[in-house]
């Protein structure tokens, strides 16, 4: 009898606890989708919310790639007198980009390069179903309050080189900023037919997919600079000036592209001396940062604001690298780079 009643009150005990975790992991779950709604956001479905953002504009990228024919308009011209084309695929991206996030996030600042055009013909999914997977990112979590977040998106990095049909270098991205310090990076390659190799993304302390893991280790070696095509000579000949004529300069397009060709180490630094815009550079700078690197502006060496209310542009030049970051800006200061640039 003594026996039945301690079993019964174990199973009693068991039940309760049962009940008891029951109730704390729904009442958990659902306080975390829902916490959008209230004064704080959950970083963690930032991460999952970019991710699939992401991977959305780069959708719209390949289906617009995929037509037989597309408009391609223009923005302008460039400082450095390069035509800035726009084309459907930029706005479609941008439509499922921002209106998803900003669906998923409603109290969130989103910038995002492109404005809304005929967004009312692009169907955006709702990101919250994908809240459902969110074991994959087991990573533990962190709070913020949704005036301190800004999400910056670029909805298709290298538009020239899209219409160029140069698709390795087309990216799209997602940036989390906390305070003006970027948090959590996407990239994503909608063109790379690898899996392994089509999403990069780190959210700092917390993870980093698993392409930027066991990374070779980034030795000092002899300089190899990553720079843009469209003023490739102009650096090469403040790099030769620096560096000496022997340093190795690689052009190439798109500022996702760059950040993460120095982040898996085929190339020791990305220089950039003219104005960039703050979308294109958010996400490669905290990727950079999450695996131990460090991303400045080039003529000051200081750290880059990504916060709402600052400037959008960039003016002061960028240099990222993963190792010997002061070395480069000193290399580069020596040279005078605002005189040097402004003789050119």
């Amino acid at each position: 009898m003594l026996r039945m009643n301690v079993r019964s009150k174990r199973f009693s005990l068991c039940v309760i606890l049962l009940l008891l975790g029951a109730i704390y992991f729904f009442s958990r779950r659902s306080s975390i989708l829902d916490s959008n709604s209230k004064d704080v956001v959950s970083l963690r479905l930032l991460l999952v919310a970019a991710i699939k953002a992401a991977e959305l504009g780069g959708y719209e990228v390949v289906s617009v790639h995929d037509q037989t024919s597309f408009n391609i308009e223009s923005k302008g011209k460039t400082k450095e007198g390069e035509n800035d084309p726009v084309t459907a695929a930029d706005y479609r991206s941008h439509c499922a980009m921002y209106n998803s996030l900003k669906d998923a996030f409603p109290g969130v600042t989103v910038i995002s390069e492109e404005a809304s055009k005929d967004c009312d013909k692009v169907v955006v999914p709702d990101l919250k179903s994908s809240f459902n997977n969110l074991k994959e990112y087991d990573i533990g979590d962190d709070f913020e309050n949704i005036e301190d977040i800004t999400i910056w998106i670029d909805p298709l990095d290298a538009t020239k080189e899209f219409t160029e049909n140069l698709l390795q270098f087309v990216t799209t991205m997602v940036c989390i900023a906390v305070k003006g310090k970027p948090i959590i990076g996407v990239i994503y390659k909608p063109f790379e037919a690898k899996k392994d190799r089509n999403l990069y993304w780190t959210w700092i302390d917390h993870g980093a997919s698993q392409n930027l893991y066991n990374l070779p280790k980034h030795e000092n070696k002899l300089p190899i600079l990553i720079v843009s095509r469209s003023h490739a000579g102009q650096v090469n000949n403040a790099s030769k000036t620096a560096f000496g004529r022997n340093v190795q300069i690689v052009s190439a397009a798109g500022a996702g592209y760059k950040f993460l060709e120095v982040a898996v180490g085929n190339a020791t630094a990305y220089v950039h001396m003219t104005a960039i815009k703050k979308w294109d550079i958010c996400s490669g700078t905290a990727i950079i940062s999450a695996l131990g690197g460090r991303t400045t502006s080039l003529f000051d060496g200081h750290l880059i604001n990504f916060d709402s209310t600052d400037t959008k542009v960039l003016t002061s030049g960028l240099l990222t690298t993963m190792t010997d970051h002061n070395w480069y800006l000193e290399k580069f200061s020596n040279i005078q780079l605002r005189s040097f640039i402004s003789s050119r």
